[in-house]
């Protein structure tokens, strides 16, 4: 066997020169045994193979654990997590404080336990710092532990770092955050807290951007999430606060290109997989305030539709988890093949329990079967998985219901009649983004509501039309925009977009070089609110992050339209780059009260792009 050796700070693959022979040979290696990996690794060695587990924290368990996230959000039923999870509960009621969620000290043990009982060989505070290849296979790794190399061979080794560590360092194609910079999710950080005799995770607060690759930026943000002035002293005298987290809570980061890839459009569109290894069940839970760097299809979705809080149910297939081009390797957790805009739905604790228990058990089925892992049956890793629960899915839709207090499905919308009536309603999100999918059929009949009595019909139809495309939308759209239309829709239980905001969106998506004046002192005069006071929610809290949204979304309209119109181009770089160097943008980029952080953080990643 002629190995070749890749490092991960220089990348060049150099001989392999350790005789193999001298080498420990595993089935399978796990490389981070987080949210996914516990799972990987627990499901192969249950089926008999020899696994070792590599985790650079000195406990296993990640964002459940080390990171103090008790409880969970959405996410799918089933699977083995289950069983572990019930453990912890029985434990709970004797030996470990009971939580809202779960206790992590003990979600720490007992999966611990669980791999030591299944002959997982645990390396704790090891970092992989190589790996052996021959030709596109990934044959093993080399990792620090105490001071002290050490390598070892595997048929398949499991990347489940959370960054691809180990894709990266191979040379896999790398995806990372959104096409406009690049840019991920905000990371937060939790404080868990006594709150009637009950320790509870809920005080979390997003702290901004950073990029996790990045030694010097990752260190400024353990330091700013345990020192910034939102843990105010004045707090404490009603909370009991037993901590700070040592992990940082990161919703994204570099993500492989794989075999197949699951986009928000494929959802949208109705082209998803129908050969599954789990689902993935959540809102689109995006936790920017600056959604004008999203991309349109996503805008769409939650700045045009208040579609924030809708739920799907997203089948992701194996492909994704298979590294394009390579054998021998496999990735489970955040960082599997799924694009930016539907990122925020697959990426939820349960659903990455589940991710691990799908591709350990891939491997296994791979590995005594002595095939590729794209050559893995998949009614034979379909049974496997059914009869764990790991392939259970959720009801495909559904939303919290603001009026009534509860939550249900909610289907898409197909008569004309219907959707009359969800855009003269408070929740017409629903309605907006059913004409969308219905195009044509009902294009004609929101060309006529534009001019109906009720206000909220000939509004949202503007909108509804806007997505579509269609220019009769402009005339409202630029009546909405320049009004600062205060009307906020209840469509999601949180992050419903100012009317206002959606019509400058929309006049930007459909390159309106009439709207360009409007934009311009949009722009100017961000906090400008005609005397109105905006509904806050827990992402925007003040009047400055709503002067903040207007600034960021006139921008990005006048940059659309200026690519547009190469007439208008000068004019409205030179009014952007003027506005760039004004009051309100400066206050932005030097607030450092409470609300103001993030907003500030943002600011300055968006004077660099402007630049």
């Amino acid at each position: 066997m002629l190995l070749k050796f890749k490092t991960q700070n220089r990348r060049e693959s150099v001989p392999f020169l350790q005789p193999v022979e001298e080498l420990p040979v595993y089935d399978l290696i796990v490389a981070g045994l987080g949210t996914a990996g516990v799972y990987a690794a627990l499901t192969a060695a249950k089926q008999g193979l020899r696994v070792l587990g590599i985790e650079k924290l000195n406990c296993c368990g990640g964002t459940g654990t080390a990171g103090d996230v008790h409880g969970y959000y959405f996410g799918t039923p089933g699977g083995i997590y289950e069983e572990l999870d019930e453990k912890v509960r029985e434990m709970e009621s004797v030996e470990y404080m009971p939580v809202v969620g779960l206790n992590p000290e003990a979600k720490k043990y007992v999966c611990e336990q669980a791999l030591i009982d299944s002959k997982v060989e645990i390396h704790y505070e090891s970092r992989v710092t190589g790996v052996l290849m021959e030709e596109n296979t990934v044959c093993g790794i080399q990792w620090i532990e105490n001071g002290e190399e050490k390598t070892a061979l595997a048929k398949i080794t499991l990347d489940c770092t959370g960054e691809s560590g180990i894709c990266d360092t191979i040379g896999c194609r790398m995806e990372r955050g959104r096409a406009f910079d690049g840019q991920v999710q905000p990371y937060s950080v939790v404080q868990p807290e006594i709150v009637n005799g009950l320790v509870e995770f809920y005080h979390y607060l997003d702290c901004g951007y950073m990029d996790a690759l990045d030694a010097g930026q990752y260190a400024k943000a353990c330091v700013d999430a345990a020192c910034l002035l939102h843990y105010n002293l004045e707090d404490y005298r009603i909370r009991r606060v037993l901590g700070i987290s040592i992990l940082l809570g990161l919703r994204e980061g570099r993500r492989i290109v794989g075999e197949e890839t699951v986009e928000l459009q494929d959802y949208l569109e109705d082209r998803m997989t129908d050969h599954p290894a789990f689902y993935a069940y959540s809102n689109l839970d995006n936790h920017g305030r600056d959604l004008a760097f999203e991309s349109e299809g996503l805008q769409d979705w939650l700045v045009a539709s208040s579609l924030w809080g809708i739920n799907i149910s997203v089948p992701v297939p194996l492909g994704c988890c298979i590294p394009k081009g390579y054998e021998g390797i496999l990735a489970a957790g955040r960082n599997i093949s799924i694009g930016h805009d539907i990122a925020s739905c697959v990426r939820q604790r349960r659903d990455m329990q589940k991710c691990g228990e799908a591709v350990g058990c891939a491997a296994a089925l791979a590995i005594r079967k002595g095939i590729s892992v794209r050559e893995v049956p998949y009614e034979e890793l379909k049974k496997q998985l059914l009869a764990t629960g790991c392939l259970k899915k959720t009801d495909d839709s559904g939303i919290w219901d603001i009026e009534e207090g509860r939550w249900h499905r909610t289907a898409w919308l197909n008569e004309a009649g219907d959707i009359y009536q969800g855009l003269k309603s408070n929740r017409p999100g629903i309605a907006i983004w059913s004409a969308k999918r219905m195009g044509k059929c009902v294009e004609h009949k929101l060309e006529e509501w534009l001019s109906d009595s009720d206000r909220n019909v000939a509004r949202n139809s503007a909108l509804a039309l806007g997505i579509l495309g269609n220019r009769k939308a402009l005339p409202a759209l630029r009546c909405m925009a320049e009004e600062r239309d205060p009307y906020v829709p209840k469509t999601s239980r949180k992050y419903n977009q100012l009317r206002g905001l959606s019509a400058v969106y929309l006049l930007g998506r459909l390159r309106d070089g009439e709207a360009v004046g409007i934009l311009e002192k949009i722009m100017e005069h961000p906090e400008d609110n005609r005397g109105q006071e905006y509904q806050h929610d827990s992402f925007i809290r003040s009047q400055k992050e709503y002067g903040f949204q207007f600034f960021t979304h006139a921008v990005m309209a006048l940059s659309r339209i200026a690519a547009a119109h190469p007439e208008l181009s000068g004019e409205i770089t030179g009014k952007i780059q003027e506005a760039m160097k004004g009051p309100f943008f400066e206050s932005l980029l030097s607030d450092t009260s409470e609300d103001a952080i993030y907003i500030s953080c943002v600011a300055r990643n968006m004077r660099e792009l402007i630049k």
